[in-house]
């Protein structure tokens, strides 16, 4: 009898280590991406085009730059950092609900926008043609 009480200890002790080691495997598998920043289409036409910009948490865009006059409304606002291609920031504020008239900017200026804040950002812009 103490034969197969033993025989089951060690049974039973490989079988929690080997669940561990599954359950470790499997945290590791289904590991959530990093977010990105994203523009999601709004429409395009003759006279403007519009998206959605939603910037998480922490994420920053790529490198770019706007050459035509546009609105920005805040969807959910927030301080949006720019960051300029020298590295120059400028903090602007949007806020919910409201609408900023933007200008083209300058000829051969960049920038990305980070979002430096813990809360997602999201912004519809419309951009004149």
């Amino acid at each position: 009898m103490k034969h197969c009480i033993v025989i089951g200890c060690v049974l039973l002790a490989t079988s929690v280590q080997s669940s561990y080691v599954v359950s470790a495997f499997r945290r590791t598998v289904t590991q959530t991406p990093k977010p990105e920043a994203t523009r999601v289409p709004q429409f395009d036409n003759e006279r403007a085009t519009s998206w959605r910009s939603v910037i998480p948490p922490h994420t920053e865009s790529t490198l770019h730059r706007h050459d035509r006059f546009r609105t920005v409304i805040g969807i959910v606002g927030g301080d949006l950092t720019l960051v300029d291609a020298t590295g120059r920031k400028t903090v602007t504020r949007y806020e919910t609900g409201k609408s900023y008239w933007q200008a083209p900017m300058p000829a051969g200026a960049m920038h990305k926008d980070v979002n430096e804040s813990n809360r997602t950002i999201e912004l519809v812009v419309v951009e004149m043609k």
